[in-house]
């Protein structure tokens, strides 16, 4: 029988290590809590760790070496071979489970003459996190340790790519976001929020900040807020104002968030105001949460 263990966690903590690091003269420390001591070139200055920049290929190459190292350690076994009475969990091998998922053919175990593109490489790295499992005694695996230790190696690497990715908790690589909108999303919902709530926001989160989402899955992330604010509507004009209850529903009513007529407003660069609004939805569903309004 498999005894799988996973910590509870509470809503966002899946973010983990957003890697929002704090400095303290000698020592960096990341929202995980573990302490990690910055060697000479770091410390006095030379090279600042954050703006660091790899090219995908360099990229690739550290994702294997990732790969190998917890590999070597057995992480993967109960993944691709099973262990005593517990079958494989990549049935019916790991490159047919790839390749249903992915599309492609991909030979395991990997090396250096990997040479898959970005897509493909991000899409393994959410699959290996997934399964990876540390054996603790004889049929009992942890997930969220090994889970931990895999996230925190390859989220170095993914930080330096591009502009910034990070392998949330939950499994999902998204885009690194600006230090505000960071801040926001790793918040907790109230201890009282329904979990159909919990789940939409969750959703809209994903759906954003997901490295490969479009215009189009922006646009659905942020109605996905201003649905569920709609219930809350007449509450909420008694603690705001009716413009502020106005300007809360005809930004996704008249700019082409949630209606595609003639008479939406389009031509705006919607790279920077779909952030802005996403941001100030997420904002509004904080507050109207924190606030306990009915639904009506």
């Amino acid at each position: 029988m498999l005894y799988c263990q996973s910590k509870s966690f509470m809503y966002f903590s899946y973010i983990g290590i957003f890697i929002y690091l704090l400095y303290d003269e000698n020592k960096r420390i990341s929202l995980e809590g573990e302490i990690v001591s910055e060697y000479f070139a770091a410390r006095k200055g030379h090279i600042n760790l954050e703006e660091l920049k790899i090219t995908y290929r360099t990229f690739k190459d550290y994702f294997v070496d990732t790969y190998l190292h917890f590999e070597q350690k057995g992480y993967f076994k109960l993944a691709f071979e099973g262990i005593y009475s517990t079958p494989k969990l990549m049935a019916p091998s790991p490159e047919a489970y790839i390749f249903t998922h992915v599309g492609k053919s991909v030979s395991f175990p990997l090396d250096h003459n990997y040479r898959h593109d970005q897509v493909t490489t991000f899409t393994l790295i959410e699959i290996l996190y997934k399964y990876i499992c540390k054996e603790e005694g004889y049929e009992m695996y942890y997930k969220d340790e090994a889970q931990l230790e895999f996230r925190t190696m390859i989220n170095k690497f993914l930080l330096c790519l591009d502009n910034g990715y990070v392998l949330t908790e939950m499994g999902y690589i998204i885009d690194l976001p600006e230090d505000g909108l960071g801040q926001l999303i790793t918040q907790d919902l109230p201890e009282n929020t329904e979990d159909s709530t919990t789940e939409k926001v969750e959703t809209a989160i994903k759906m954003f900040f997901k490295y490969d989402s479009n215009e189009s899955q922006k646009a659905k992330a942020i109605n996905i807020l201003a649905d569920i604010l709609e219930p809350y509507r007449k509450e909420l004009k008694n603690e705001t104002t009716e413009n502020h209850d106005t300007l809360i529903f005809s930004i996704v009513n008249k700019y082409g968030i949630r209606h595609n007529t003639l008479t939406q407003k389009t031509d705006y660069n919607k790279p920077i105001w779909y952030e802005w609004m996403f941001h100030y939805y997420l904002a509004t569903v904080h507050a109207t949460l924190k606030l306990g309004l009915k639904k009506s």
